[in-house]
């Protein structure tokens, strides 16, 4: 997604006008338009002000969600970037502990089993 669409999405996911914006940023409804309509971009500065306000990261505010060749390589996964909950947290330390004692197999079957249980409804 492009910038300009993913900021608009941000925006009135958090029900805020561009003035709002604007306001937030201390900059013009004019700049914010711009961004939104594609035809320029904020500088770095207000680009990592962007991110922080909506929390994410300046790659995906850019549209740069994808991992890149490196990332896929380290193994890092595209939910790095969700928070989880507690709850999904213990879910994790489980899941790698029966890595641990009982290996891949074990992890695997423990997804099976989760997979099946989703079946029965």
């Amino acid at each position: 997604m492009k910038f300009s669409l993913k900021l608009k999405e941000l925006r009135e996911k958090k029900g805020l006008s561009q003035r709002d914006v604007a306001e937030i940023l201390n900059t013009t409804t004019s700049n914010v338009s711009g961004w939104e309509c594609g035809k320029w971009q904020p500088d770095n500065d207000t680009l990592i002000k962007l991110a922080d306000f909506f929390n994410v990261t300046v790659d995906e505010l850019l549209g740069r969600d994808e991992l890149t060749p490196a990332e896929r390589a380290a193994g890092i996964s595209h939910t790095r970037k969700e928070s989880i909950t507690p709850l999904e947290e213990d879910l994790l330390f489980v899941f790698r502990d029966i890595g641990k004692k009982f290996g891949t197999q074990a992890q695997r079957d423990y997804i099976t089993v989760g997979e099946n249980m989703l079946k029965l409804k």
